[in-house]
């Protein structure tokens, strides 16, 4: 369980670098807010490791994400992390539902407006209703 938590505190941490919450803060401010959100602060990137492909090191940091991912329907169809997630400039741990639009348009259109399709979809699996 442990571990599930600080996956999805690595995962927020990338949430506050991808909005500039973290980026231009000191090493102290960084701390504030991670312990002020409880979450983890992603080590810093440099642009050429911006360029890495997130599972190369989330099959390592978070491999319980990972497996969930890579056996799931998105896996198998080599759907990327950043396609559902965006990139460092607009990353977003919840993914909007207009960011599954491009695939998913007919299932969008028929869920509920008020609710995210995670809400109703687990994460990375998307194979049942919760």
């Amino acid at each position: 369980m442990r571990l599930k938590t600080l996956s999805v505190a690595v995962l927020l941490g990338f949430s506050l670098v991808a909005c500039g919450t973290t980026q231009t803060a000191t090493a102290p401010e960084k701390q504030a807010v991670a312990q002020e959100t409880k979450t983890a602060v992603h080590p810093e990137l440099s642009e050429q490791e911006k360029l890495t492909p997130c599972a190369q090191c989330h099959q390592e940091v978070t491999p319980e994400i990972y497996q969930e991912w890579y056996q799931s329907r998105h896996g198998l169809d080599n759907v990327k992390c950043f396609q559902c997630h965006g990139t460092y400039e607009d990353f977003e741990v919840v993914p909007s539902s207009s960011r599954c639009m491009p695939c998913h348009a007919q299932e969008v259109t028929h869920a509920p407006k008020d609710k995210k399709c995670v809400a109703c979809h687990p994460a990375h699996k998307f194979s049942v209703h919760k």
